[in-house]
């Protein structure tokens, strides 16, 4: 949200989707290559951990994407889990980078709609005249952060039922 409100929704996205994938690549070899033993015994015998290792093995790229738009793993240990599962790395990074693109605008978004009540109410306050065409940027990233959710909730369910019939496979 403070990139958003710092740089607006476009720039802000960027900067957040690289740094987030970014982030979330280096905990996977941190996790692949100098704490994969001390992360084993953490996750050892649990059955919903075999069960993603299993599909992921199988379609790497796939499954990766949508866990990241489905809130049914933590980003931040599934950063680490990833990294302990036969997944490869480029998959992962795409994936992960794809599937963290559509939180990562909404929470952007929020922050850019911030932004815009600040600088509407600035200008107000300045002037008695009211703003020309502010109020009209105002109601479209509204509306535009409003469409973001009802999005990120359909994308949510859909990940979830994929998920679901991987797991019934």
């Amino acid at each position: 949200m403070s990139a958003g409100l710092l740089f607006g929704s476009l720039v802000g996205t960027i900067i957040v989707s690289i740094s987030g994938t970014m982030a979330a690549s280096v905990a996977f070899l941190i996790a692949r290559y100098f704490a994969r033993e001390r992360i084993l015994k953490l996750v050892e015998g649990n059955k919903k951990f075999l069960a993603i290792d299993k599909a992921i093995g199988e379609n790497g790229f796939r499954v990766v994407t949508l866990l990241r738009l489905s809130p049914l793993l933590p980003f931040s240990l599934g950063n680490y889990l990833y990294g302990l599962t036969s997944v490869k790395f480029v998959p992962y990074v795409f994936g992960s980078w794809l599937g963290m693109l559509p939180g990562s605008w909404a929470y952007v978004s929020a922050g850019a709609f911030g932004r815009a009540i600040i600088a509407s109410c600035f200008l107000q306050e300045e002037s008695n005249v009211g703003l020309p065409g502010g109020n009209g940027q105002l109601l479209t990233l509204g509306l535009g952060l409003l469409v973001t959710a009802l999005a990120a909730t359909y994308v949510t369910r859909l990940a979830k039922d994929a998920i679901k019939d991987i797991d019934e496979e």
